[in-house]
Order: structure tokens, then C-alpha cells, then sequence
């Protein structure tokens, strides 16, 4: 185990107490050994026998970063075996989740007689059954939770493999499916970790391993579809997070304006020219997905009454691809729970977000008439009539006030400003990657002693400046917060980043939450 600071120590410490496992967290891990499992043995048989027989494979993905890359991921190694591999990935807005019936009508007119889905599969039920019908055999690889038998010929999932892959996404299962067919290279392996940061899985097991080692093929081959993407010549699970990953999502997310079967042709590529190309594409599409988002939250905002204890926003602009995103927001602005609607000729799509403490599932469960629902904890999707808004709005405002539940302090960790310099943070890399199971902390920097302050943009920022040198960014600060006095600020909860101007590099604190006395 490294030298560490004391800065680190005092985080690993914070994140695991029992330091048996410290040296876990501060090794570089190499990948498992590839699944023996039974479900990876039948996958690795049939795969051959559709070789053997030159059939025809269609591999059916999805629409988010995960799926894209577990697409690419899946035909790429098939192709290798010199299998004629086709692939499809439904429009979001238009088609929806996961294989369908229509899909599954066309693979079979164009000849293609084995499925294999990637990231979904798991709740395609009447797909399933009609691939059934028509005689054609699937394979479902996909991480979704299991909670009944799939109707399929052979499922391969996380959950029977062995324990190390329990927290792999839909492409790293995708990857260990190459691996048992001894397919897999660099490039799938750096596609494999940059969707497991996507998908916010827990970074322990083989998943942490996937990530640890793609990020370092990166950093050392600069590696052009991803570099195309990225903003630093350097990158961690971070940097990809903010600056590779919503690109890849924004093609999904606003199906209308692009073909997100087209991401899965950039990463097969092969030429300079057009990887070049659609890279750019990528990248254009995404700043439409940026601006479309602010105006929306501009939008929203307005729409926000401070005084409601969940809000329920609706226009007639919004994108239903971004709602999401808008929710989560303003969930995270005013820490109370969010749905976004959008209007569409059927009905309404809605996204929600909340807060830590208050579980969507439980709070929309009893609604009777949606036409779609689904999510987690912290996140739900739905559908609704066009006539059941009214009845919906009715059921939100009078559960919100049955409805009991206590918003989760944050839990943080406090430190002197004066701890926080460039080489401590560097430090830190030696815990990297941090993501679910392993999250970076919270800083709380108690009674800091604030030397300056500057507004800009309209008072909409402020940086705090401390006695130390420290800056303290504060971004999209309300207008209550504006207005209250600088001495009655009794902490700073954020997080440190390292920013680069010019080859020169700075340590910057960024307020999450100013805590008043």
C-alpha cells in the first residue's frame, strides 16, 4: 500500500472504517478470472453453433450509454467470429424501452434467426413470445432485476454468475460474454468501463476492475472515439461522467433530431474521417440537448411555487427526452420531490426525481390508472391518458399530504480549508474510481473565513474567496440566498476539483450547500 496523506487517510477512513479492506480500496485491481458459469457455457455453445451454421444475428440494444455500448460491444465480437451481425436500437420518443413485437416482425422477414439483446430483454415479455412463435431463438444478456423467469432460450445475468459479477452493467455483461468467447480486446474493455460509469453501478467487484483498467488504456492510448468526445487529455471516472457521457445519452434522449443507431456505427468505425464526422454530429446534438435543457429549467422555475410541498410542472414546450433531467434539477435545487410532464398526442410522459428518504415507487404505487409506470427509490417513470391529468394532479396534492417521510441529512466529512492543496488532492487518485458503494465525500468546511466575494453573471454565481486562498464556487445560487448576510454562514458543504487555465492548475471548492447559523 502507497504513502498516503493524511487527507486521504482521513477519507479512506470516512468511506471504511475497517482498515483490513483498505488495501482493497488503494490497489489497482485486476480483472477476474471469466465466468465458468452454466448460463456463460450455453452462450459460448450456441454462439458457435450459429457460426457453424452461418446464421444470421440481430443484436437489439438500448437507447442510453449502456446500451450503446453493450451493442458495440456484442456485434463487434460477433463480427470477429465472422458471424453476418446486424443490430437495432428503438427510437426513445416513438418505440419506447426494450425489444418489441415490431422489431422482433422485422428480424424475421430480413432472415435473421437468433436475438440477442443487450441492457433490456428481461421485461420484453410479449416480444419474447412471439420470437418464440415464429421459431427464432433469443439470448437475453441484460443486469435489469429478475423478479420472474424470461420466457426465452437462454439468459445470461449478473445474478448466475459468479459473486466478483454481481455488479456489472448491460455492456459489462456484454464484455465477459466476449471474454468466454475469447473475442474481447482493449477497445471493448474501455467501451465496458465507460458504460459502468454510466449506469452508476456499485464500484466493487469485477465492475471496479472494469473501470480501473479501462481509464488507464485510456490515459494511455488516447484512445479517438472516446478522445473525440472528452474535453481533458487526462481523464478519471469524472471527467467521463460529465464530459463523454451526456453526449452519448443526449442521441437517445432527442430521437426526433438523430439516430442513435448512429453512435453504435461511430464506435465501430474504423476511419479517421468518420469518426471524425459523427463525432462532431454527437457533439452538436448535445449542445441542442443543452440548451433545450436550460430553457426548459428556466421554464420550470418560473413555474415552481417555493411554498409547495411537491411540485407538478407542465408545458407545452417540453421534450420529453429531457424532462428527466429538468426533474432532477429542480429536485436538487429546492430538496423536495419533482414530477415533469410532457405533452404528446397520446398522453402524457412524466419523470420524477426526490430527494434522499422519500422512495417514488411508494409515493406513486397506489395510482390506479397509469398506462406505463416503473423506476427506483430515488427515480420513476410513467405514462398517463390524455384525460387523466386532472385526476393525477388530485391524487399528487392529497398523497403529499398523507405521505410521511424525513429528507436524509448529508453525511459529511470535516476539513480545514487549509487541507486542501494541489498535492493532497491528487492524492486522493490512489482511492480512484469512487461512484456507488464508494461515493467521494462530502466536504464540510465549518466557520470559513471568507476574505472576498464577487457576484457575476447577475448575481446568478458567487466565488468566495478565502483567508487561506481558497475559492469557493457557488453556482446557481437563489435569490433568497443573494440576499442573506455573508456573517450569518456557518459552513460550506461541496466538493474539490482540480481546474486547468492556461497549464496552470488550481484547487476549487464547489458549493453543494451553504449551511446558515
Amino acid at each position: 500500500m502507497e504513502q498516503m496523506t493524511e487527507l486521504t487517510k482521513k477519507v479512506l477512513e470516512f468511506l471504511e472504517p475497517d482498515t483490513s479492506k483498505w488495501e482493497y480500496w488503494t490497489t489497482s485491481q485486476p480483472l477476474n478470472s471469466i465466468s465458468e458459469s452454466a448460463c456463460m457455457e450455453r452462450f459460448k455453445k450456441r454462439i458457435a453453433q450459429a457460426v457453424s451454421n452461418c446464421e444470421k444475428v440481430i443484436v437489439a440494444g438500448d437507447y442510453d450509454c449502456d446500451g450503446i455500448s453493450a451493442t458495440t460491444i456484442m456485434v463487434s465480437g460477433l463480427r470477429q467470429l465472422g458471424l453476418e451481425c446486424g443490430f437495432y436500437i428503438p427510437d426513445r420518443i416513438k418505440e419506447g424501452y426494450g425489444l418489441s413485437e415490431a422489431t422482433v416482425t422485422l428480424a424475421h422477414k430480413k432472415g435473421y434467426s437468433l436475438i440477442i439483446t443487450v441492457d433490456n430483454g428481461i421485461k420484453s415479455t410479449q416480444a419474447l413470445a412471439l420470437a418464440k412463435e415464429l421459431g427464432m431463438d433469443v439470448i437475453v444478456t441484460d443486469h435489469h432485476t429478475m423478479d420472474e423467469e424470461v420466457n426465452c432460450d437462454i439468459v445470461v445475468h449478473p445474478t448466475l454468475m459468479e459473486s466478483c459479477f454481481e455488479t456489472l452493467c448491460g455492456a459489462g455483461v456484454a464484455y465477459e460474454c466476449m471474454r468466454v468467447l475469447g473475442v474481447d480486446n482493449d477497445y471493448l474493455l474501455q467501451l465496458a468501463g465507460l458504460a459502468s460509469i454510466s449506469d452508476m453501478m456499485i464500484v466493487k467487484g469485477q465492475t471496479r476492475a472494469l473501470i480501473q483498467n479501462a481509464l488507464r488504456l485510456m490515459n494511455q492510448t488516447h484512445e479517438k472515439h472516446i478522445f473525440s468526445l472528452a474535453t481533458d487529455r487526462e481523464v478519471n471516472e469524472t471527467s467521463i461522467g460529465f464530459q463523454v457521457v451526456p453526449k452519448l445519452n443526449a442521441i437517445g434522449r432527442l430521437s426526433n433530431l438523430a439516430n442513435v443507431n448512429n453512435v453504435v456505427r461511430y464506435f465501430l468505425a474504423q476511419d479517421d474521417e468518420s469518426i471524425f464526422t459523427l463525432g462532431q454530429q454527437i457533439t452538436q446534438i448535445n449542445t441542442i440537448r443543452k440548451q433545450l435543457s436550460d430553457q426548459m429549467q428556466k421554464t420550470a422555475l418560473m413555474k415552481c411555487k417555493g411554498n409547495e410541498d411537491i411540485f407538478m410542472i407542465e408545458d407545452a414546450s417540453f421534450h420529453e427526452g429531457i424532462i428527466g433531467l429538468v426533474a432532477g434539477s429542480i429536485c436538487a435545487s429546492f430538496n423536495k420531490p419533482c414530477i415533469v410532464l410532457a405533452k404528446n398526442e397520446q398522453g402524457y410522459k412524466a419523470s420524477m426525481r426526490s430527494p434522499e428518504g422519500f422512495n417514488c415507487m411508494d409515493f406513486l404505487g397506489e395510482y390506479p390508472h397509469f398506462v406505463t409506470f416503473g423506476g427506483h427509490g430515488n427515480a420513476a417513470g410513467f405514462s398517463l391518458n390524455l384525460n387523466e391529468y386532472d385526476l393525477f394532479e388530485k391524487f399528487i396534492h392529497t398523497r403529499i399530504k398523507e405521505y410521511t417521510y424525513s429528507v436524509k441529512k448529508k453525511n459529511t466529512l470535516v476539513i480545514d480549508d487549509e487541507e486542501l492543496s494541489l498535492k493532497t488532492i491528487q492524492s486522493l487518485d490512489i482511492l480512484r474510481p469512487f461512484g456507488p458503494g464508494f461515493v467521494f465525500p462530502s466536504f464540510e468546511i465549518v466557520q470559513p473565513k471568507i476574505k472576498s466575494l464577487y457576484d457575476f453573471q447577475n448575481h446568478k454565481h458567487r466565488k468566495y474567496t478565502l483567508d487561506s486562498g481558497l475559492q469557493c464556487m457557488r453556482f446557481n445560487q437563489s435569490e433568497a440566498e443573494y440576499k442573506k448576510s455573508v456573517n450569518a454562514i456557518y459552513s460550506f458543504i461541496g466538493t474539490v476539483q482540480i481546474n486547468q487555465y492556461q497549464g496552470r492548475k488550481q484547487v476549487n471548492f464547489v458549493i453543494d450547500e451553504i449551511v446558515y447559523a
